[in-house]
């Protein structure tokens, strides 16, 4: 079934950087995606390891359901073919550090004076304006300055064990193009929108951004009720050195949690003073039995207990199987491998979804060039031209 933004064009100007999750969330949403590669196909996703069987693992799965449009804009005749199908689309992604594009001549202003109607979303490192603006830097590194490593600080300092300024910045950045094609049908203008992936770690952090603000609260390791302040919310080791996950937060399912376990709390759940006290007696009953015990006994109990499992271990559950998290997928050589599904969800509440029966798979490099260059208004013959001439890829 066509998704929501079918008919939705997209041009994916990112290369191997988080804009490619951007449009893979778009293109699970039905848009029809173009990814803009070097002519050559390398700096690309399609061959930085891991690797399976040769493709890449990010290529073959943030890519998959899109289209490849291998194009040199440092060329004039590049640049200018780059110009005419940006006429052509809805959505422009850039991921270039601030001003590139526009030395190029393919940035924001340059493409609305073709095509008002386009929305250009870009994702800059440290945002497009500011000391930093210009500054390198990866997912750690944004982590890092916006607060989140401090926040999950051990005795052994360790990278944060996912990418919070990524997947944040990539998710709001999808939602400012959906935004921009809802306003250009409104107004026939789209909006130039800017998700940096340093605002997407401060982002994540604006619970304990708000406590430091208004509080004066600086908060770090076990500063929170949700940074392992609490007893009742923390990770624990069972008798066969299995982790458990504690959650119960609210009263009534700390009174079940305790009822069960035979812990007395001497009614200190939420009392600062005395957590360290209630955190040992609750780590010295989980520790008596093996966690298959424990989990036997929470079984069905409401009391938000469950097992720390790793992430092959995750994709095993029942739950995700049969919710189709793991879906099928063609790779380059033809077979078939499993992917982890998209995260959206588009149907009746609590419907699951439909395992696929066309499997998606990622473009060869300059499948769907012909085609977008044709929309643009470029003969055959003209692309043919180009090709051979090395500006574009269009096999």
């Amino acid at each position: 079934m066509a998704g929501p933004l079918a008919g939705v064009r997209v041009l994916d100007f990112s290369w191997i950087g988080v804009g490619c999750i951007t449009t893979w969330l778009l293109a699970e949403l039905g848009a029809e995606v173009w990814k803009v590669e070097p002519v050559d196909g390398s700096d690309n996703a399609r061959t930085m390891e891991p690797l399976v069987r040769g493709v890449g693992v990010n290529h073959l799965v943030f890519d998959r359901g899109k289209k490849s449009f291998p194009v040199d804009v440092r060329r004039p005749e590049g640049r200018e073919a780059y110009l005419a199908v940006a006429s052509v689309v809805d959505v422009v992604v850039e991921g270039m550090r601030p001003g590139v594009a526009d030395r190029l001549g393919v940035g924001a202003e340059a493409l609305r004076e073709r095509n008002p109607a386009l929305s250009y979303v870009t994702l800059p490192g440290y945002g497009s304006g500011g000391p930093l603006s210009a500054t390198a830097g990866h997912d750690l590194n944004y982590a890092a300055m916006a607060g989140v490593l401090s926040m999950a600080r051990q005795d052994r300092p360790a990278p944060a064990p996912v990418q919070v300024a990524d997947w944040v910045a990539a998710s709001l950045a999808a939602l400012a193009a959906v935004s921009g094609v809802h306003q250009a049908g409104r107004t026939r203008t789209g909006l130039v929108a800017e998700s940096s992936l340093f605002d997407g770690a401060m982002f994540a952090l604006v619970v304990a951004q708000a406590q430091a603000l208004m509080l004066g609260l600086d908060v770090g390791p076990r500063t929170s009720m949700l940074n392992g302040e609490l007893a009742c919310y923390a990770v624990y080791t069972c008798a066969d050195g299995e982790l458990l996950a504690v959650a119960a937060l609210e009263e009534r399912f700390w009174r079940r949690f305790c009822a069960l376990t035979g812990i007395d709390d001497e009614g200190a759940q939420y009392d600062r003073s005395r957590q360290d006290r209630l955190r040992g007696v609750v780590a010295g009953v989980l520790a008596t039995r093996p966690r298959a015990e424990w989990l036997a006994l929470f079984a069905d109990q409401d009391v938000c207990v469950s097992p720390v499992l790793t992430v092959a271990q995750g994709l095993q559950l029942p739950h995700v199987r049969e919710r189709a998290g793991v879906v099928p997928m063609r790779h380059p050589d033809g077979s078939v491998v499993d992917a982890p599904a998209a995260p959206l969800r588009v149907g009746p509440p609590g419907a699951a979804r439909p395992t696929a029966t066309a499997v998606a798979r990622t473009p060869a490099l300059g499948e769907g060039a012909r085609e977008l260059l044709g929309l643009s208004g470029r003969s055959s013959a003209e692309i043919d031209r180009l090709h051979g001439a090395g500006v574009v890829f269009a096999p």
